[in-house]
């Protein structure tokens, strides 16, 4: 007769059986989760693995589950590895999981997509948040491995475009499990430094490489940084989470060297640009402005006591000279006019008529004898001539010759 068995024991023996089945260690299992709970205390993952016939229930404790790169989500297909073993309290066998990667996705590729959609959710990507460069920047901290070639890049390009910018290089890992807490270190040290400017980045390299700045570490150390930042991760097809965050994505880090400073050689030819532009136009302000003092001056001028007296004795002096002209006009004319009528009168003179052989005849009376028929025989006359005269008696009187 078989001895009886608790349930106890029952399980531990299953469980014994369990735990020496070879094929059931280190199994790889394919399905959907569902039911996933991550135990907000100690972190351990618990979830229903399921097809379209069955399911298997799951764990994952916490010293697995936190090494993994994405956080599982119920519907997610997956593939976990692990061993199956009984939870000998509820006599219910299930997987403990060592592993997990996502069906047909990469595990990088999916916790990048979950880290991006959660933290743009939290508006850690908005473009209100962007911080504007500083167009002409002093003091720029860089923020890479010193003994990268893209470092020497950005030093070069930034002191041949800009060479009175300072440059701190502040170190940290771009690699590696310890690369995000590095450069976080790094970007809170440059935030302090009363920089400008701060530039994160490296060169080019595998995504596995470049998967430390998808770190939600570095994503919300540089959301919260004082300082303009411009990320230089990768080429300029790799897009990681640090570019989503910064204030201006560089496609390569010898393009965050360019974006970050002008180019002098360009500034000194707008400021001569701008220094003629600009003494153009004072120079027409001051032609302008003179011009116009010009014009008072000669208002002012024209106003004055001297300028009246001035234009009033310029004025008089023209009148004067009119009124002279006239005078001498009238004066001229009249003169003329006395001449002709002194003419006239010589002409009409009786002096003139007898300086021709005409003489003058007076009666008694001393009246000219114009008629014949005014005289009687017997009158005595006095005759004048043009020199000297005469006295006569009238003997005979002769009729007016027709």
């Amino acid at each position: 007769m078989s001895s009886i068995l608790t349930v106890s024991q029952l399980n531990r023996y299953i469980s014994f059986k369990l735990k020496d089945d070879i094929k059931l260690r280190g199994i790889l299992v394919k399905g959907e989760i569902s039911g996933f709970t991550n135990h907000y205390k100690t972190g351990h993952f618990y979830f229903t693995l399921k097809d379209g016939e069955s399911m298997i229930k799951a764990v994952m404790f916490n010293n697995f589950a936190s090494r993994l790169k994405f956080m599982p989500e119920n519907g997610m297909s997956v593939i976990v590895s692990g061993n199956v073993q009984v939870f000998e309290r509820d006599g219910v066998y299930q997987i403990y999981a060592t592993d997990m990667q996502p069906d047909g996705l990469g595990a990088l590729y999916m916790a990048y997509e979950q880290l991006k959609d959660k933290l743009s959710k939290e508006g850690l990507f908005d473009a209100d948040h962007k911080k504007q460069l500083p167009p002409f920047p002093r003091k720029i901290g860089i923020v890479t491995s010193p003994g990268a070639a893209a470092l020497q890049d950005m030093i070069n390009i930034i002191s041949r475009r800009y060479p009175i910018a300072e440059i701190t290089v502040f170190q940290a890992l771009v690699q590696g499990e310890n690369a995000p807490d590095s450069i976080c270190r790094a970007i809170s040290m440059a935030d302090l430094c009363g920089l400008d400017l701060i530039i994160v980045g490296r060169g080019g390299g595998s995504a596995e490489d470049l998967f430390c700045f998808n770190s939600e570490k570095i994503a919300r150390a540089v959301y919260m940084c004082e300082t303009p930042v411009i990320s230089a991760v990768g080429h300029e097809t790799d897009t990681t989470i640090i570019d989503f965050v910064s204030d201006l994505r560089a496609p390569t880090p010898s393009a965050a060297a360019e974006l970050a400073v002008p180019d002098i050689s360009v500034l000194r030819s707008a400021v001569t640009g701008l220094e003629k532009k600009l003494y153009s136009v004072f120079s027409g302000y001051l032609d302008k402005r003179q011009a116009e003092i010009g014009r008072y001056a000669d208002k002012i001028s024209s106003l004055s006591p001297s300028a009246v007296l001035d234009k009033n004795e310029a004025v008089l002096s023209e009148k004067t000279k009119h009124l002279e002209n006239a005078a001498n006009g009238y004066i001229n004319s009249r003169e003329n006019k006395l001449a002709n009528l002194v003419v006239r009168l010589d002409l009409l003179s009786p002096l003139k008529i007898m300086s021709k052989g005409y003489s003058l005849v007076y009666n008694s009376s001393d009246m000219i004898v114009r008629n014949a028929d005014d005289l009687c025989k017997g009158d005595h006359v006095r005759i004048r001539l043009e020199h000297g005269g005469a006295d006569a008696e009238i003997t005979e009187i002769f009729p007016e010759r027709m």
